[in-house]
């Protein structure tokens, strides 16, 4: 079965880490690592022909960091026989993205494909296939087998047709984000040959377009697309002036709408006697529409699968409960307190370090320059090829010749690196690199986001500190909360999502610069019941408050707090270990974790997160951008956005919603089955049924997308006080079911 688009891809770096292990000791990477004060950048300097220049030195080039020049430290280019990285294996991927390609389409990128595998192929060049179509398949790792390329290539089956509008376009966007993420392990510059019939990138898919360059250019990922749709007539044979590239082999190179969607009650049913009705997203499962729309964020992939095309128009769903949530913080987490309330001080306001900063102008430094074009659908490719370092090949009918002008870029670049300067954690910066050579051009990415590691303070004295706590006997004296919803991410692999509330009594707070500022250091570890460590992360999460009136009103909630992490599936038990600077106290919080396996074949369920704040994505544009430029992937149905609770003792007054995934594994592309969950909640005490009603989801599943979001609302109000068992049975009408029980309380 051909899984979601969030698949782990880790097979990929997995199998280019062998490889990767027989490079000579100590020769550099080319990625960009802020996290060592060092910025590796790549360039190609061609000159008007399209011929590379091979002849450079280091004063011939200027790096430029957001209009500032800076000093280079090293300078090196890879084609010449003394370069540190000569001799290296090159990486490249081909990427058939037949979600928009039609068959023809399809079939002329294959064939070409064939003949530059067989043409291509060898020790020092190892290739992969991936193949999208709607979801997203490693076909083929990383091999020199040309035999073994050959075939994947021929023998994948074709997609049933080319999906268009702001799902399809957005979700190829999310592939392509997570699967250079997943790149970043493997050695030097890789080359991404993105086959493909183009799409529109409409305002609200600017997002997404940023994230996918930001990740590549952190994982050093050139992408190349192809436009497979052959010559067009009455189009032109050269780039638009100011774009790096050829258009077609040799040639010179020059320099949405959506659909409406409203909230309803599911078909007015009421739950038994008790009158609780079950409330639904009603929507339209086609994804885009006609008409423009104003630029919005978007949304991410629910779990980090795919992400509804409806419109943001209309009431939200139910009542948010409160103000916005806080932007995420130090880039690992995302910080807020309050139960559905942003983080505010009364007249005070609330610094939790963003840390992507403006998003939004982050996006505008990193997006390339974009300019009406004769086909909408080439914007997309322009954009990421220009954003990364690549070129495009369009309007030609010759597939195979435009392969082999893109391998020769495989060590035709100049690697250039400098310190950059200071700058606040999860700022985007742009790059230009100019040569001093009149009739040059220059292709290179064209910037970078500071984003924290997940491991943060991996080293560092505090995660020894941090470390010693978790293994201790002895609790701590902060009580968090604490829930671990996962996710399955593909065969045997789940993302997990951790929502902790951190009570804030014990964070103190001093005067820095003016604000009242306090740091909380936080460790995960996932240790396998052998006790070897299964999954990890750390973080420091900085706080930033106004006065200290703005810290009185900090303390009345306490602090939210949620990050991811991938895993496997397995028995864990997991340990959380917080510890507040300046502060004897710490905190410390041991739940059981049991991901069951999971082979992508059968029909299954999600765990359930639960949320007491839902957003349209359209109001958290910015903390999503900041969230999927890092790589990280918000939970969205529907268009709205559910963020996670530690809570399980909910308030009769309180609005809860969930957010949970079913697995459909027959991925019927126009009539998926149908598809219900049915939600029985039970008195803990004397096992009694409360409610009892069944919702069709089906119209939430979207046509060659095996996951399907699912939003509902638990209606504590008419439950009353006292402890319940909540039962989720799902089927999808084919007699497959499956369950989740969660225990909660109403007080």
């Amino acid at each position: 079965m051909k899984f979601r688009v969030l698949s782990l891809f880790a097979g990929l770096a997995l199998a280019a880490g062998s490889p990767a292990q027989e490079q000579p000791a100590g020769q550099p990477q080319t990625v960009i690592r802020t996290e060592t004060r060092v910025v590796l950048v790549d360039a190609v300097v061609t000159d008007k022909k399209g011929h590379y220049v091979a002849d450079l030195t280091r004063k011939d080039f200027k790096v430029l960091e957001d209009g500032k020049e800076q000093q280079l430290k090293s300078f090196s280019f890879e084609a010449d026989p003394a370069s540190p990285l000569a001799g290296q294996k090159h990486f490249l991927v081909l990427f058939f993205d037949n979600s928009h390609m039609d068959a023809g389409g399809q079939m002329r990128a294959r064939q070409a494909a064939g003949e530059f595998i067989d043409a291509n192929a060898g020790p020092n060049r190892l290739m992969a296939v991936v193949n999208y179509s709607g979801t997203l398949e490693i076909t083929q790792n990383f091999t020199a087998d040309a035999d073994r390329l050959r075939q994947v290539v021929s023998g994948v089956k074709f997609s049933v047709g080319p999906s268009f509008g702001n799902y399809g376009n957005r979700n190829s966007l999310l592939a392509l984000t997570n699967l250079a993420k997943n790149l970043a392990d493997v050695p030097g510059r890789k080359i991404l040959v993105l086959l493909t019939g183009g799409f529109v990138v409409s305002g609200e898919l600017l997002p997404d377009m940023t994230a996918a360059i930001a990740m590549c250019n952190k994982s050093n990922v050139a992408v190349y697309p192809i436009d497979v749709g052959g010559l067009a007539s009455g189009m032109p044979d050269v780039t638009r002036p100011g774009r790096g590239g050829p258009v077609g082999p040799g040639s010179p190179g020059g320099g949405g709408g959506r659909l409406p969607m409203g909230f309803n009650v599911f078909g007015g049913s009421r739950w038994g006697s008790s009158g609780v009705m079950v409330a639904a997203f009603q929507g339209s499962r086609a994804p885009g529409g006609a008409g423009g729309s104003a630029p919005s964020g978007g949304g991410a992939s629910p779990g980090g699968g795919s992400r509804s095309g409806g419109a943001t128009g209309g009431s939200p769903p139910v009542s948010p409960g409160g103000s916005r949530p806080t932007s995420p913080t130090s880039g690992t987490g995302t910080t807020s307190t309050g139960r559905g309330n942003s983080a505010t001080g009364g007249s005070g306001t609330t610094n939790l370090n963003n840390s992507m900063g403006n998003v939004r102008s982050a996006g505008n430094v990193i997006l390339p320059p974009t300019a009406p074009f004769a086909d909408a659908r080439q914007e997309a490719l322009y954009m990421l090829a220009d954003g990364t370092g690549g070129f495009v090949i369009v309007n030609t009918n010759d597939l195979m010749g435009g392969m082999e002008r893109i391998l020769k870029e495989q060590d035709q670049y100049y690697l250039l690196s400098y310190t950059p300067p200071e700058s606040a954690e999860g700022s985007c910066h742009g790059l230009k690199v100019k040569v001093d050579r009149g009739g040059t051009i220059v292709r290179a990415r064209t910037g970078y986001c500071n984003v924290k590691p997940a491991d943060l303070l991996a080293g560092k004295p505090a995660e020894k500190t941090l470390e010693g706590l978790a293994e201790a006997a002895r609790p701590g004296a902060i009580k968090p909360l604490l829930a671990l919803p996962f996710f399955f991410t593909g065969a045997n692999t789940a993302r997990v999502n951790v929502a902790a509330e951190i009570p804030t009594d014990a964070i103190k707070f001093e005067k820095v610069k003016g604000k009242q500022h306090a740091e909380v250091n936080i460790l995960g570890i996932a240790y396998r019941q052998d006790g070897t460590v299964g999954a990890r992360f750390s973080d420091t999460v900085k706080l930033d408050l106004e006065d200290k009136h703005a810290v009185e009103e900090f303390r009345k909630k306490p602090m939210h707090y949620d990050t991811q992490f991938d895993v496997a599936s397995g028995q864990y038990d997991f340990k959380l270990v917080l510890a507040p600077s300046g502060s004897q106290d710490f905190g410390k919080i041991e739940r059981p974790l049991a991901v069951e396996p999971f082979d992508g074949k059968q029909f299954a369920m999600s765990a359930v997160a639960f949320s007491l704040h839902v957003m349209p994505v359209s109001s958290v544009d910015a903390g999503l951008d900041a969230l999927l430029t890092e790589g990280r992937s918000p939970l969205i149905a529907q268009n709205y956005q559910f963020t996670p609770t530690g809570e399980s003792r909910f308030k009769a007054t309180d609005q809860v919603r969930l957010y949970l995934e079913l697995y459909e594994p027959d991925e019927t592309a126009t009539n998926p089955p149908k598809l219900g969950v049915r939600l029985t909640i039970f008195d803990s005490k004397t096992g009694q049924p409360k409610t009892d009603g069944t919702m069709e989801v089906t119209r939430f599943a979207t046509a060659g997308n095996p996951m399907v979001a699912v939003p509902m609302q638990i209606p504590v109000g008419q439950l009353g006080a006292g402890a319940y068992r909540c039962e989720f049975t799902a089927t999808d009408g084919l007699g497959r079911t499956a369950q989740r029980k969660v225990e909660i309380e109403v007080e």
